[in-house]
Protein backbone atom coordinates (compact mmCIF):
# COMPACT_ATOMS: atom_id res chain seq x y z
CA UNK A 1 0.00 0.00 0.00
CA UNK A 2 1.48 3.57 -0.56
CA UNK A 3 1.92 5.99 2.01
CA UNK A 4 -0.26 9.14 2.10
CA UNK A 5 1.56 12.15 0.76
CA UNK A 6 2.43 14.58 3.19
CA UNK A 7 -0.28 17.45 1.89
CA UNK A 8 -3.04 14.38 3.34
CA UNK A 9 -1.37 14.37 6.83
CA UNK A 10 -1.78 17.71 7.63
CA UNK A 11 -5.55 17.96 8.58
CA UNK A 12 -4.90 14.83 10.67
CA UNK A 13 -2.39 15.90 12.81
CA UNK A 14 -4.18 19.77 13.10
CA UNK A 15 -7.00 17.52 14.90
CA UNK A 16 -5.09 15.49 17.13
CA UNK A 17 -3.46 18.46 18.55
CA UNK A 18 -6.87 19.99 18.99
CA UNK A 19 -7.68 17.01 21.00
CA UNK A 20 -5.39 17.47 23.10
CA UNK A 21 -5.15 20.72 24.00
CA UNK A 22 -9.19 20.28 25.08
CA UNK A 23 -8.27 17.54 27.42
CA UNK A 24 -5.69 19.39 29.17
CA UNK A 25 -8.02 22.55 29.61
CA UNK A 26 -11.20 19.66 31.10
CA UNK A 27 -8.50 18.11 33.27
CA UNK A 28 -7.18 21.87 34.86
CA UNK A 29 -11.19 23.05 35.05
CA UNK A 30 -11.32 23.63 38.49
CA UNK A 31 -8.22 25.37 39.17
CA UNK A 32 -8.06 27.92 36.36
CA UNK A 33 -11.59 28.29 36.96
CA UNK A 34 -11.13 29.25 40.97
CA UNK A 35 -7.84 31.09 39.96
CA UNK A 36 -10.30 33.25 37.49
CA UNK A 37 -13.01 33.90 39.50
CA UNK A 38 -10.35 35.14 42.16
CA UNK A 39 -9.44 37.16 39.31
CA UNK A 40 -12.56 38.76 37.81
CA UNK A 41 -13.78 39.08 41.73
CA UNK A 42 -10.87 40.65 43.99
CA UNK A 43 -11.82 40.34 47.73
CA UNK A 44 -15.21 37.87 47.46
CA UNK A 45 -13.16 35.19 49.58
CA UNK A 46 -12.98 37.90 52.25
CA UNK A 47 -16.56 38.84 52.11
CA UNK A 48 -17.63 35.40 52.56
CA UNK A 49 -15.54 34.67 55.63
CA UNK A 50 -17.30 37.51 57.05
CA UNK A 51 -20.93 36.74 56.18
CA UNK A 52 -20.34 33.28 57.58
CA UNK A 53 -18.66 35.10 60.69
CA UNK A 54 -21.34 37.93 61.24
CA UNK A 55 -24.13 37.09 63.90
CA UNK A 56 -27.52 37.25 62.95
CA UNK A 57 -29.50 39.99 63.97
CA UNK A 58 -32.85 40.34 66.29
CA UNK A 59 -36.27 41.73 65.42
CA UNK A 60 -36.02 45.40 65.93
CA UNK A 61 -38.18 47.00 68.87
CA UNK A 62 -38.91 50.48 70.36
CA UNK A 63 -38.87 50.34 74.75
CA UNK A 64 -40.40 52.08 77.68
CA UNK A 65 -40.17 51.40 80.82
CA UNK A 66 -43.09 50.15 83.26
CA UNK A 67 -44.01 52.61 85.57
CA UNK A 68 -46.07 52.86 88.72
CA UNK A 69 -49.50 55.34 89.41
CA UNK A 70 -52.27 55.30 91.79
CA UNK A 71 -55.75 55.02 90.59
CA UNK A 72 -56.55 58.57 91.43
CA UNK A 73 -59.96 59.67 90.30
CA UNK A 74 -61.28 63.00 90.56
CA UNK A 75 -65.23 63.87 91.48
CA UNK A 76 -66.91 66.99 90.35
CA UNK A 77 -70.22 68.28 91.22
CA UNK A 78 -72.17 71.35 91.48
CA UNK A 79 -73.99 72.16 94.57
CA UNK A 80 -75.76 74.91 96.38
CA UNK A 81 -74.50 76.76 99.46
CA UNK A 82 -76.27 76.95 102.36
CA UNK A 83 -75.82 78.16 106.25
CA UNK A 84 -74.74 76.26 108.63
CA UNK A 85 -77.81 76.95 110.92
CA UNK A 86 -80.32 79.05 108.79
CA UNK A 87 -84.03 80.09 110.30
CA UNK A 88 -86.63 82.46 109.08
CA UNK A 89 -88.34 84.06 112.32
CA UNK A 90 -92.01 84.01 112.62
CA UNK A 91 -94.28 85.98 115.04
CA UNK A 92 -95.16 83.63 117.97
CA UNK A 93 -98.61 85.67 118.66
CA UNK A 94 -100.80 88.66 117.53
CA UNK A 95 -99.78 92.26 117.38
CA UNK A 96 -98.73 96.07 115.83
CA UNK A 97 -95.15 96.04 115.32
CA UNK A 98 -93.80 98.85 117.76
CA UNK A 99 -90.15 98.64 117.82
CA UNK A 100 -87.50 96.84 115.20
CA UNK A 101 -84.34 97.81 116.52
CA UNK A 102 -82.03 96.13 114.05
CA UNK A 103 -81.10 96.90 110.22
CA UNK A 104 -80.66 94.23 107.23
CA UNK A 105 -77.12 92.71 107.68
CA UNK A 106 -76.29 93.46 110.95
CA UNK A 107 -74.70 90.68 113.13
CA UNK A 108 -76.64 89.64 115.98
CA UNK A 109 -76.23 87.66 119.35
CA UNK A 110 -78.35 85.06 121.14
CA UNK A 111 -80.88 86.48 122.44
CA UNK A 112 -80.17 90.16 120.80
CA UNK A 113 -84.34 91.28 120.39
CA UNK A 114 -85.09 91.87 116.77
CA UNK A 115 -88.68 92.88 117.17
CA UNK A 116 -91.04 94.07 119.60
CA UNK A 117 -95.00 94.29 119.46
CA UNK A 118 -97.38 96.35 121.75
CA UNK A 119 -97.28 94.52 125.01
CA UNK A 120 -99.55 96.71 127.47
CA UNK A 121 -102.20 94.02 127.71
CA UNK A 122 -99.62 91.54 128.33
CA UNK A 123 -98.16 93.92 130.91
CA UNK A 124 -101.58 94.57 132.62
CA UNK A 125 -101.97 90.65 132.82
CA UNK A 126 -99.02 90.22 134.58
CA UNK A 127 -100.24 92.86 137.26
CA UNK A 128 -103.24 91.20 137.98
CA UNK A 129 -101.55 87.45 138.22
CA UNK A 130 -99.05 89.24 140.62
CA UNK A 131 -102.17 90.01 142.70
CA UNK A 132 -103.65 86.74 142.35
CA UNK A 133 -100.43 85.45 143.69
CA UNK A 134 -100.10 87.51 146.82
CA UNK A 135 -104.14 87.04 147.94
CA UNK A 136 -103.56 83.55 147.75
CA UNK A 137 -100.27 83.67 150.17
CA UNK A 138 -102.67 85.54 152.51
CA UNK A 139 -105.36 83.01 151.93
CA UNK A 140 -102.89 80.34 153.38
CA UNK A 141 -101.20 82.30 156.48
CA UNK A 142 -104.91 82.81 157.94
CA UNK A 143 -106.30 79.22 156.94
CA UNK A 144 -103.04 78.04 158.77
CA UNK A 145 -103.45 80.31 161.74
CA UNK A 146 -106.74 79.07 162.03
CA UNK A 147 -106.13 75.60 161.37
CA UNK A 148 -103.13 75.74 164.48
CA UNK A 149 -105.90 77.72 167.01
CA UNK A 150 -108.34 74.40 166.24
CA UNK A 151 -110.71 77.39 164.36
CA UNK A 152 -110.53 75.45 160.69
CA UNK A 153 -109.74 72.25 159.49
CA UNK A 154 -106.75 70.82 157.59
CA UNK A 155 -108.89 70.91 154.28
CA UNK A 156 -109.49 74.46 154.65
CA UNK A 157 -105.35 74.91 154.49
CA UNK A 158 -105.01 72.68 151.29
CA UNK A 159 -107.98 74.26 149.54
CA UNK A 160 -105.57 77.66 150.29
CA UNK A 161 -102.64 76.16 148.91
CA UNK A 162 -103.95 74.62 145.58
CA UNK A 163 -105.35 78.23 145.07
CA UNK A 164 -101.59 79.14 145.47
CA UNK A 165 -100.46 77.08 143.26
CA UNK A 166 -102.88 77.98 140.47
CA UNK A 167 -101.98 81.51 141.14
CA UNK A 168 -98.59 81.02 140.44
CA UNK A 169 -99.37 79.46 137.43
CA UNK A 170 -101.16 82.11 136.09
CA UNK A 171 -98.54 84.14 136.84
CA UNK A 172 -96.18 82.07 134.49
CA UNK A 173 -98.65 82.36 131.88
CA UNK A 174 -98.66 85.37 132.09
CA UNK A 175 -95.01 86.31 131.95
CA UNK A 176 -95.09 83.82 128.97
CA UNK A 177 -97.37 85.70 127.28
CA UNK A 178 -94.84 89.12 127.39
CA UNK A 179 -92.19 87.68 126.52
CA UNK A 180 -93.96 86.10 123.43
CA UNK A 181 -94.14 90.01 122.39
CA UNK A 182 -90.83 90.28 121.60
CA UNK A 183 -89.18 88.41 118.74
CA UNK A 184 -85.10 87.51 119.85
CA UNK A 185 -82.36 85.95 117.97
CA UNK A 186 -81.93 82.11 118.44
CA UNK A 187 -78.40 82.16 117.80
CA UNK A 188 -75.68 84.35 116.56
CA UNK A 189 -75.49 85.02 113.04
CA UNK A 190 -76.48 88.12 110.31
CA UNK A 191 -80.27 89.58 109.89
CA UNK A 192 -81.62 89.74 106.04
CA UNK A 193 -83.99 92.34 104.62
CA UNK A 194 -87.04 92.66 107.28
CA UNK A 195 -90.48 91.64 105.64
CA UNK A 196 -92.40 94.10 108.26
CA UNK A 197 -92.11 97.51 109.82
CA UNK A 198 -92.98 99.37 112.56
CA UNK A 199 -96.85 99.64 112.69
CA UNK A 200 -97.65 97.07 110.66
CA UNK A 201 -99.97 94.22 112.22
CA UNK A 202 -98.76 90.32 112.02
CA UNK A 203 -99.78 87.20 112.69
CA UNK A 204 -98.66 83.92 113.51
CA UNK A 205 -97.92 82.83 110.29
CA UNK A 206 -96.41 86.27 108.86
CA UNK A 207 -92.60 85.87 108.30
CA UNK A 208 -90.80 88.56 109.85
CA UNK A 209 -86.82 87.83 108.80
CA UNK A 210 -84.39 85.60 107.90
CA UNK A 211 -81.18 84.95 110.23
CA UNK A 212 -78.04 83.05 108.90
CA UNK A 213 -75.18 81.95 110.59
CA UNK A 214 -72.44 81.83 107.38
CA UNK A 215 -69.27 81.45 109.51
CA UNK A 216 -69.41 77.99 107.43
CA UNK A 217 -71.18 76.69 104.91
CA UNK A 218 -72.72 73.55 103.29
CA UNK A 219 -72.93 72.24 100.48
CA UNK A 220 -74.46 68.49 99.75
CA UNK A 221 -73.29 66.28 96.30
CA UNK A 222 -74.11 63.12 94.81
CA UNK A 223 -71.39 60.11 94.67
CA UNK A 224 -71.65 57.73 92.63
CA UNK A 225 -71.96 54.52 94.63
CA UNK A 226 -68.56 52.60 93.47
CA UNK A 227 -66.60 55.34 95.05
CA UNK A 228 -68.55 55.07 98.58
CA UNK A 229 -65.31 52.88 100.34
CA UNK A 230 -62.89 55.87 99.00
CA UNK A 231 -64.42 58.44 100.88
CA UNK A 232 -64.49 58.95 104.74
CA UNK A 233 -65.61 62.07 106.91
CA UNK A 234 -62.89 64.67 107.32
CA UNK A 235 -61.54 63.84 103.70
CA UNK A 236 -60.13 67.26 102.25
CA UNK A 237 -61.90 68.78 99.51
CA UNK A 238 -61.91 72.19 97.04
CA UNK A 239 -64.85 74.31 95.41
CA UNK A 240 -65.09 77.30 93.19
CA UNK A 241 -67.69 79.57 92.87
CA UNK A 242 -68.20 82.16 89.98
CA UNK A 243 -68.00 85.27 92.15
CA UNK A 244 -64.58 84.18 93.23
CA UNK A 245 -63.22 82.36 90.09
CA UNK A 246 -59.16 82.94 90.91
CA UNK A 247 -60.19 81.45 94.78
CA UNK A 248 -60.02 77.59 95.40
CA UNK A 249 -62.21 77.56 98.65
CA UNK A 250 -60.77 74.73 100.98
CA UNK A 251 -63.96 72.01 102.65
CA UNK A 252 -64.11 68.75 103.93
CA UNK A 253 -66.56 66.20 104.20
CA UNK A 254 -68.91 66.27 107.55
CA UNK A 255 -71.84 64.00 106.51
CA UNK A 256 -71.81 60.71 104.86
CA UNK A 257 -75.60 59.62 104.56
CA UNK A 258 -76.85 56.39 105.86
CA UNK A 259 -78.12 54.67 102.66
CA UNK A 260 -77.69 54.78 98.67
CA UNK A 261 -80.31 55.91 96.56
CA UNK A 262 -81.78 53.02 94.48
CA UNK A 263 -82.91 54.78 91.99
CA UNK A 264 -79.90 56.97 91.14
CA UNK A 265 -77.65 54.71 93.14
CA UNK A 266 -75.55 57.36 94.00
CA UNK A 267 -74.99 57.98 98.16
CA UNK A 268 -75.47 62.18 99.63
CA UNK A 269 -72.27 63.75 101.20
CA UNK A 270 -72.53 66.62 103.15
CA UNK A 271 -69.58 69.38 102.87
CA UNK A 272 -68.29 72.31 104.60
CA UNK A 273 -66.59 74.99 103.88
CA UNK A 274 -65.28 77.34 106.28
CA UNK A 275 -66.44 81.62 105.87
CA UNK A 276 -64.65 83.22 107.81
CA UNK A 277 -64.31 86.76 106.19
CA UNK A 278 -67.66 86.44 105.08
CA UNK A 279 -66.92 85.93 101.63
CA UNK A 280 -69.42 83.61 100.41
CA UNK A 281 -73.09 83.95 101.21
CA UNK A 282 -76.09 80.98 101.32
CA UNK A 283 -77.48 80.08 97.89
CA UNK A 284 -74.07 80.36 96.16
CA UNK A 285 -73.69 77.93 93.66
CA UNK A 286 -70.23 76.05 94.43
CA UNK A 287 -68.06 73.58 92.25
CA UNK A 288 -66.69 70.77 93.97
CA UNK A 289 -63.69 69.02 93.24
CA UNK A 290 -62.72 65.75 95.68
CA UNK A 291 -59.79 63.78 94.56
CA UNK A 292 -59.56 60.18 95.49
CA UNK A 293 -56.70 58.25 96.05
CA UNK A 294 -56.54 54.87 94.49
CA UNK A 295 -54.27 51.21 94.58
CA UNK A 296 -51.20 51.48 93.35
CA UNK A 297 -51.22 49.77 89.99
CA UNK A 298 -47.90 49.57 87.38
CA UNK A 299 -48.15 51.41 84.28
CA UNK A 300 -47.86 50.62 80.81
CA UNK A 301 -47.82 52.62 77.30
CA UNK A 302 -51.28 52.51 75.79
CA UNK A 303 -49.28 50.70 73.03
CA UNK A 304 -47.53 48.00 74.67
CA UNK A 305 -50.68 46.61 75.70
CA UNK A 306 -51.55 43.91 73.47
CA UNK A 307 -54.73 41.30 72.77
CA UNK A 308 -54.91 37.71 72.06
CA UNK A 309 -58.32 35.53 72.80
CA UNK A 310 -59.58 37.84 75.56
CA UNK A 311 -56.85 38.29 77.15
CA UNK A 312 -54.09 41.01 77.62
CA UNK A 313 -50.39 40.98 77.47
CA UNK A 314 -47.42 43.14 76.96
CA UNK A 315 -43.93 41.93 75.75
CA UNK A 316 -41.46 42.38 78.56
CA UNK A 317 -37.79 41.98 77.36
CA UNK A 318 -35.07 39.78 79.46
CA UNK A 319 -32.01 39.26 78.58
CA UNK A 320 -32.46 40.47 74.69
CA UNK A 321 -35.50 38.15 74.30
CA UNK A 322 -39.26 39.18 74.15
CA UNK A 323 -41.32 36.92 76.99
CA UNK A 324 -44.75 37.44 77.33
CA UNK A 325 -46.57 38.33 80.24
CA UNK A 326 -50.57 38.26 81.08
CA UNK A 327 -51.72 41.77 82.50
CA UNK A 328 -55.45 42.59 83.57
CA UNK A 329 -56.59 46.20 81.97
CA UNK A 330 -57.24 48.38 85.26
CA UNK A 331 -58.15 51.70 83.81
CA UNK A 332 -57.28 53.75 81.01
CA UNK A 333 -55.41 57.55 81.71
CA UNK A 334 -55.11 59.10 78.31
CA UNK A 335 -51.71 57.37 76.51
CA UNK A 336 -51.14 55.09 80.29
CA UNK A 337 -52.89 52.42 81.38
CA UNK A 338 -52.97 50.72 84.59
CA UNK A 339 -52.63 47.36 84.63
CA UNK A 340 -52.03 44.07 87.40
CA UNK A 341 -50.06 41.42 86.36
CA UNK A 342 -46.29 40.30 87.35
CA UNK A 343 -44.88 43.29 86.16
CA UNK A 344 -42.40 45.54 88.27
CA UNK A 345 -41.83 49.10 87.85
CA UNK A 346 -38.54 49.51 86.17
CA UNK A 347 -39.31 46.27 83.55
CA UNK A 348 -38.22 46.86 79.54
CA UNK A 349 -41.39 46.46 77.64
CA UNK A 350 -42.18 46.64 73.43
CA UNK A 351 -44.07 49.65 72.70
CA UNK A 352 -43.32 49.08 68.56
CA UNK A 353 -42.67 46.44 66.71
CA UNK A 354 -44.48 43.73 68.72
CA UNK A 355 -45.87 42.06 65.00
CA UNK A 356 -42.68 39.68 64.71
CA UNK A 357 -42.06 38.78 68.51
CA UNK A 358 -42.76 35.50 69.84
CA UNK A 359 -41.77 33.87 73.18
CA UNK A 360 -37.85 34.01 73.74
CA UNK A 361 -37.31 35.71 70.24
CA UNK A 362 -33.81 37.71 70.64
CA UNK A 363 -34.86 41.49 69.55
CA UNK A 364 -32.76 44.58 68.98
CA UNK A 365 -33.73 47.41 71.02
CA UNK A 366 -33.78 50.37 68.13
CA UNK A 367 -34.78 53.20 70.48
CA UNK A 368 -36.17 54.24 73.59
CA UNK A 369 -39.97 55.41 73.93
CA UNK A 370 -41.04 58.26 75.72
CA UNK A 371 -45.08 57.27 76.06
CA UNK A 372 -44.62 56.40 79.71
CA UNK A 373 -42.95 59.72 80.92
Amino acid sequence: MAEPSAGSRAPYRIMVIVGLVGLGLWATYDYWGGLFANASAPGNQQSTIETKAKPKRGVPVLVDAVGEQRDETVIEAIGTARAIRSVTLFSETEGEVVAFPIESGARLSRNDVVMRLDSRDAQLNVRVAQIRVKEAESALDRATNLRDKNVRSKANVEDAEFILERAKLELEQAREALADRSLRAPFDGIVGIPKVEVGDRVTRSSEIITIDDRSTLLVEVEVAERFLSRISLGMPLSGKTPSLQDRDIDGRIVKIDSRVDPVSRTVLVRAAFDNLDDSLRPGMSIFVNLPLKGELFTSVPELSLQWNSGQSYVWRIVDGKSERVPVALKRRLNDIVLVQGELSPGDVIVVEGVQRLRDGRQVEISAIGDAGQ
